[in-house]
């Protein structure tokens, strides 16, 4: 395929398709000619090897509400426009964009037999749930790094249409794929063992060649002696902020999270900061998301002890392990600070 111009087709959502932000979220499938968006870079990457010739887009609650029939309906499309290679992405940490990039990609690959590529930060849930299936690029946690990412994906784009040989994740960038090959080395796999034990011992950087993935564990919290007697609160990462968002939330990334009465909340004007779900039924009714009508009457009923006066507030979109580590620590403090016996945490 050397010789052969290569027809490339790309697939964004509704936010890189120029079409608008969550308010464009449920918009499905629609097809622009030539590159859009984050295509026309990857375009001027690849040069004269090949077109644009189509971006497909479509919006992340279209792909994300059902997944399987929406994939479906994608994969028709991208057959229609005759690719002979696929790109998905990036999407870096955005969660369902990302699920939807892996799903897409993934599913062209397989029942087409086009090559595809997507690109996502590692955090992504779509990166674990489509590494094995598709080639995923390693990208930043966000649009900044853009550049970098397309020029990652470009560069295994071309490599699968080549036919050429693709080095290891951490040579070539991508997410591990779980596939072990045999390799020439210089030292037997016994000697170089022992080199890194040595290394080790002796206190000298080490390259180990067998990552084992760490999963912290959450041992469960005992179960409530009694939720009649029980002080109960409301924890949300919802993103809901007084008017004007004192506190600076961000609408993603967000590391910071603060208290606030909730009937003060509930009488006066609110926003929402956070960029990951709609908010428009939220406006509508806080009840939604914090539902105090309900917890209110399960207080008068005597099935709670009482509810605490205060909620905690953070917003929990495209955040960090270890940013919700230490929101979470510290909202948990705070709980125990304040006597409560357990947490309803609300989320979107």
């Amino acid at each position: 395929m050397e010789n052969q111009r290569w027809r490339i087709v790309c697939y964004i959502n509704q936010f890189f398709g120029q079409l608008g932000g969550e308010e464009q979220a449920d918009i499905g499938f629609l097809v622009k000619e030539g590159p859009i968006g984050p295509a026309g870079l990857l375009q001027s990457l690849l040069g004269d090897k090949g077109d644009v010739v189509a971006t497909v887009i479509c919006g992340d609650n279209y792909m994300a509400e059902n997944l399987q029939a929406a994939v479906d309906e994608g994969v028709k499309i991208v057959a229609d426009l005759k690719p002979t290679v696929f790109f998905a992405g990036p999407a870096f940490n955005a969660g369902r964009y990302g699920v939807a990039c892996g799903a897409i990609a993934s599913a062209v690959q397989e029942r087409l037999g086009v090559p595809a590529v997507t690109g996502l930060y590692p955090e992504n849930p779509g990166a674990e749930m489509y590494r094995k299936k598709v080639y995923v690029v390693k990208t930043g946690i966000n649009a900044a790094k853009m550049k970098d990412a397309m020029t990652g994906m470009a560069a295994i784009g071309r490599r699968l249409l080549l036919s050429e040989p693709i080095g290891s994740a951490e040579q070539e960038g991508y997410l591990p794929r779980g596939i072990l090959r045999n390799e020439w080395v210089e030292k037997p796999g016994a000697v170089r063992g022992i080199d890194m034990l040595l290394d080790k011992i002796a206190g000298r950087p080490f390259q180990t060649e067998l990552s084992v993935p760490h999963f912290e564990e959450i041992p469960p919290a005992p179960p409530v002696k009694d939720i009649r007697t029980a002080k109960i609160a409301l924890v949300s990462d919802g993103g809901v902020v007084p008017k004007g968002n004192p506190d600076k939330f961000k609408v993603s990334q967000n590391t910071v999270w603060a208290v606030y009465g909730l009937d003060e909340i509930f009488s006066n004007p609110f926003q929402i900061s956070h960029s990951g779900y709609h908010p428009t039924e939220v406006r509508e009714n806080l009840n939604r998301l914090l539902p105090l009508d309900v917890l209110r009457e399960m207080e008068s009923e005597g099935l709670i002890g009482s509810l605490s006066s205060i909620f905690y507030s953070t917003s929990g979109n495209t955040t960090t392990v270890q940013s919700s580590r230490n929101v979470g620590q510290g909202i948990a403090q705070r709980l125990l600070a304040e006597g409560v016996d357990a947490a309803i945490l609300t989320s979107t």
